[in-house]
């Protein structure tokens, strides 16, 4: 996993900004008054989330936000709730809840499996009904997330505070300060480690092996693959003659491999920098 940037200007955010997101909101808030005090989803009418697609692949250059896998090759990708929108139905139509992830890591792994270390994020508070009023139910509506063109990362950690989910936003976190990664050379495997002996490293690898299945056989041998060749080529040129004309032009084409669109760019950060090819 690495630090994503979420695009937030009008094509990236679609419907999901301004007077469309305030009437997509009013509808969640009247499903939830159908449904009994939560909200169905099967519905495909309420499954509106896939048109922010195209902007979520974007952001993270067609990887899975989670494994960093090219999703053309692993798995179709998908609109990923990062808090689960069975457990937190108010956040269904929130960008800011979204990442793309493979089918694999959301729907074989993930779930609706989300720990926290504090209290669990509380939903608004919603009236025994919905109010007639037609401005009273848009302010209620207003409440369940922030308008994404004008959030911020500040403005969202305070929307989210204190809750300490486990597996790290990579949106709102730099997964690269939680997580590491060791390759063993007699399995030909390449695990998903905690970066550090801290509580929050320790849970953020727990999470990520566990929840999202980040150690699964298919990761450590694909991860292995792509470690071996990179050790390769650094090899090759940590034995180049420094004065060669074609040395600059190989560090950079291993040094390019780190760049945020290249499947596993967190794991090779992460040797290049232990090989001292890459700046800490």
């Amino acid at each position: 996993m690495i630090r994503l940037r979420r695009g937030r200007d009008a094509a990236s955010l679609g419907a999901f900004t301004g007077a469309q997101l305030q009437q997509r909101l009013l509808k969640l808030e009247g499903y939830f008054y159908e449904d009994g005090g939560h909200v169905d989803f099967k519905p495909k009418a309420r499954q509106i989330w896939s048109t922010a697609k195209p902007a979520l692949k974007v952001d993270s250059a067609g990887k899975c936000a989670y494994c960093e896998a090219d999703t053309a090759v692993v798995a179709h990708g998908d609109v990923e709730h990062f808090r689960p929108k069975d457990l937190y139905w108010w956040l269904a139509y929130c960008v800011d809840n979204y990442t793309f992830s493979c089918q694999v890591c959301n729907q074989v792994y993930k779930g609706n499996t989300f720990p926290v270390t504090g209290a669990r994020l509380k939903p608004p508070r919603m009236p025994a009904a919905q109010p007639a009023d037609a401005t009273k139910a848009a302010a209620l509506a207003a409440t369940f997330c922030l308008d994404p063109a004008g959030a911020t990362d500040a403005s969202l950690k305070r929307f989210f505070a204190g809750e300490q989910p486990h597996l790290p936003d990579p949106y709102l976190v730099d997964p690269e300060k939680l997580l590491s990664w060791n390759a063993i050379e007699e399995t030909h495997e390449v695990w998903l480690i905690a970066r550090g002996r801290s509580a929050k490293a320790k849970a953020a690898a727990k999470a990520a092996e566990e929840v999202l299945g980040l150690n699964r056989t298919e990761l450590l041998r694909l991860r292995w693959n792509h470690y071996d060749l990179l050790r390769t080529l650094a090899l090759a040129f940590q034995e180049m003659d420094p004065a060669s004309p074609n040395a600059a032009k190989v560090l950079a084409g291993i040094r390019r491999r780190a760049d945020g669109d290249q499947p596993f760019a967190g794991m090779t950060r992460h040797f290049l920098r232990t090989w001292g090819l890459l700046a800490a």
